[in-house]
């Protein structure tokens, strides 16, 4: 008796998660809005350098191509990508300033990103 039980419970279960699985894989496409500063990544990751001060070699590290990240206020750092290309010649203007951009939010072992991002105005 008691393993039928457990039978139906784990049947029941698996068709509830099956149920729920597309609508968590569906959101996870949706366009999201991330805020923040944006920093070089070359520069911010070896030695934590942001803010007004470093606006000058921001743009200059951002200009030369290297990686463009967004740093939130509570400390989450994004890389950002455009439509499977880099956005450096967008995004130097913005060296050092707060903006938001809006796209397609992933993270992989730690790593976050937002793809196919636009910048919003």
């Amino acid at each position: 008796m008691k393993s039928n039980t457990l039978l139906r419970i784990l049947a029941i279960s698996l068709f509830a998660l099956g149920l729920v699985t597309p609508r968590i894989s569906f959101a996870a496409d949706q366009a999201s809005s991330v805020t923040g500063e944006v920093v070089d990544l070359m520069c911010y990751l070896d030695h934590g350098a942001k803010g007004a001060k470093h606006a000058g070699c921001c743009a200059k590290c951002i200009q030369s191509g290297g990686p463009v990240g967004l740093l939130t206020t509570d400390n989450q750092l994004y890389l950002i990508i455009g439509a499977h290309k880099a956005m450096n010649d967008e995004l130097v203007a913005y060296a050092a300033k707060t903006i938001t951009v809006q796209g397609k939010v992933v993270e992989r072992n730690g790593m976050k990103m937002v793809e196919n991002a636009v910048v919003q105005k």
